[in-house]
């Protein structure tokens, strides 16, 4: 039974560690370290957030949720002034995990032109970098934008690696 309650008791620096270590394993060679802990950080923080937690907007469930809550509101943003590049970020990351890490399920619904959702996501980190203050986050969100069909890649990879060795995560 006390392996079992080790198991349960994954805190996030160990879920990081766990997403960081696949897709170091899983992305291509020069990408940077930084790049690949924010990368690890949206899987992490995904893999630790309920659907329907009320502090925090959880993740989609479908690209059309992603069309729907981020594409169709930033068409009418003229309408209602600057974006808020912390939405696009959230928008950006939510795109990533599903057309990355849960790419194989999405292409199995043969609904949505996942490649147009790379561009999608893609441009959610390029608008949020233009629009972020912070000069250190706006290059990240830059070279997020810049790699994101890489990113796609690589979070698929790691996620086909993760179903194909079970149980991973090994208490320390």
């Amino acid at each position: 039974m006390s392996d079992l309650r080790e198991l349960l008791a994954v805190g996030s620096a160990q879920t990081m560690q766990f997403f960081y270590n696949h897709l170091r394993n899983n992305a291509p060679v020069g990408m940077g370290r930084e790049e690949t802990l924010y990368i690890a950080s949206i899987l992490a923080h995904y893999a630790q957030t309920s659907r329907f937690e009320e502090d925090t907007m959880g993740p989609a469930v479908s690209l059309c949720e992603i069309l729907d809550n981020f594409v169709i509101p930033t068409l009418t943003e003229n309408f209602y002034g600057a974006p808020d590049p912390e939405i696009l970020e959230i928008a950006g990351s939510q795109t990533l995990l599903l057309v990355g890490f849960f790419r194989d399920q999405v292409r199995n619904t043969r609904r949505h032109n996942i490649r147009w959702y790379d561009q999608i996501g893609k441009g959610f980190f390029l608008r949020a970098s233009a629009y972020s203050k912070e000069e250190t986050k706006s290059a990240m969100l830059w070279d997020v934008s810049q790699h994101f069909p890489v990113w796609t890649y690589s979070c698929q990879r790691a996620s086909r690696a993760m179903r194909e060795e079970r149980y991973l995560i090994h208490p320390n």
